[in-house]
Formats: C-alpha cells, sequence, structure tokens
C-alpha cells in the first residue's frame, strides 16, 4: 500500500498536468471504487469544476475544486493516478476516467479494486472518518517527542501496531513501520508503555528519518506504485529490512527475520533490535 512518501510523490507529479484544469467529463467503469455520494451525483458534481489544487493529509490526495468541494482519494493497496494525452491508449487496470481540459485524461488505475474516491465538502456534511481521525504526520509541526511520548505511555501495546494506528501517527505503513523500528533499535513486539526514554526518543527521530529519505528517493516500489507520470520510487535500494527476509542485517551481519505482528509481515534484527 502506498505510504506518505509515495503519496505525496503522487501529489507532486499529478500539481503541475491538473492544477488550473478544468474536469470535462468523468467516465466511471467501476461504481463501487466511488465511496460518495452516488455515483450520478458525483459525477454531476466534479463535470464543469476546475482542480485548483492537489494537497495530502497522510496517505489521502486530496484534490480541491473551485466550488468548495474536493475529491478525496485513498490509494489502498493497487490505486494510482496516471496523466495521459487523450490520443494515448488506456493504461491497464483502468477505473475512472476524468477528461480534463489542455487534451489530457486523469485516470485511476486499480489492480485490487480497493481505491475510494468521495466528493466532499461544501455544503455537504458528510465525512470520511479514517480522514477526519488521522493523528499527526512525521515532520509536521504536531509530531513532537512530548506528543509521541504521551501516546505511548497511554497505550498498552506492540509498538508495530502503534506506528501502523493512522489514528495516532498518519502515513506510517508496514514498510516505513518496520524501517522506523530497525533505525531505532526496538523490536515490533516490545509493548509502548515499556519504551524507555532513551528508546522514545530514538523512535521519534527514527519516523522523521525514515520519511525523509523515502522523500527523497520519491517513495518505495515494490510491484505496482508509480506516480502521475508513470515514474517509479527508488527507496527500495536504501530499505534496511523490508523486503529483506533471511538477508544479513546491514549493520552486524545476523539474518533478519520475519514473524507476524496484528496479521502484518514484520521484518527485523534479532541482534540490534532490542
Amino acid at each position: 500500500m502506498p505510504e506518505l512518501p509515495e503519496v505525496e510523490q503522487v501529489r507532486i507529479s499529478l500539481l503541475p498536468h491538473i492544477k488550473g484544469k478544468t474536469i470535462c467529463k468523468m467516465e466511471v467503469r467501476l461504481p463501487r471504487i466511488i465511496k460518495h455520494p452516488a455515483v450520478p451525483d458525483f459525477i454531476a458534481g466534479v463535470e464543469g469544476k476546475t482542480v485548483t489544487d492537489v494537497r495530502r493529509k497522510g496517505k489521502y490526495l486530496v484534490m480541491m475544486l473551485d466550488d468548495g468541494h474536493y475529491i478525496l482519494a485513498h490509494l489502498r493497496m493497487t490505486g494510482a493516478f496516471l496523466v495521459l494525452p487523450q490520443d494515448c491508449l488506456e493504461p491497464p487496470y483502468a477505473k475512472i476516467c476524468f477528461s480534463m481540459t489542455g487534451g489530457m485524461n486523469l485516470w485511476f488505475t486499480d489492480i485490487r479494486t480497493f481505491g475510494t474516491l468521495c466528493l466532499c465538502g461544501a455544503d455537504d456534511p458528510w465525512q470520511d472518518e479514517g480522514y477526519t481521525g488521522l493523528g499527526p504526520e512525521p515532520l509536521s509541526p504536531e509530531f513532537t517527542e512530548e506528543y509521541l511520548k504521551k501516546r505511548l505511555k497511554k497505550s498498552h501495546q506492540m509498538v508495530k501496531c502503534f506506528l501502523l494506528d493512522q489514528h495516532k501517527i498518519a502515513g506510517l505503513g508496514n514498510i516505513y513501520a518496520d524501517e522506523a523500528l530497525a533505525l531505532a533499535g526496538i523490536r515490533p513486539t516490545r509493548y509502548t508503555d515499556k519504551l524507555t526514554p532513551k528508546q522514545i526518543r530514538s523512535l521519534y527521530e527514527a519516523a522523521n528519518q525514515v520519511i525523509a529519505q523515502g522523500l527523497r528517493n520519491h517513495g518505495t516500489t515494490f510491484r505496482n506504485y508509480q506516480d502521475a507520470d508513470g515514474q517509479m520510487g527508488n527507496n527500495k535500494e536504501f530499505l534496511m529490512v523490508y523486503g529483506r527476509k533471511d538477508m544479513p542485517c546491514k549493520k552486524c551481519g545476523a539474518i533478519l527475520k520475519q514473524i507476524k505482528v496484528a496479521g502484518r509481515g514484520s521484518v527485523y534484527c534479532p541482534h540490534c533490535q532490542k
């Protein structure tokens, strides 16, 4: 699933293509991707509207429209936005098409079809609970060491589960949670209220560091992730543990192990992470 760095790269790549462009026509081929409102109302609400900005919060993309509404998109596992000239062949797994002024199509593709789009804002009181309940994200002013310390101490759960909870920290998923724990030297199964002040500081610094690295490297591509220009991220080569089960630790040479935490595969170094 694309995480904060990947969604941010999609935002950056989308912005020059669609900001200031008007949605002339919309085609929906898989109605269940539209979470709110009903498909006819969604189409009526976006056709003729101009995109004024593309923003991001956590793992959500937010396309602002000139009438006060916004398109809220969550890519989930394999969703992607691609911008192509209208005379090009449509991309594989195309599910939604926005025909834009300027001769471009904005395609939403999705292999596993778990992605969602909503039309929100203006006088519509409906809200996406996942979006409105997001916690602060790494590198933001709200994400402080003191905030993290208070939330960790109030919880009693394995630290990997804590990091994956978007209500506590927005934007982290399996990749960057494993990477942050590896950098901080903390096992995924350690309980949050048992972490020492030194470990909390290390985790705070590590969460910021791995997100910053992912942003610099345009995200992590393993299978399907690509930005709006079809470009892949190159952060994979910089990862310490994720996707490296049974390979040697880059710090100490010990063989990395994988366990299940909250149903998710978690890779760690049994020597470096305590």
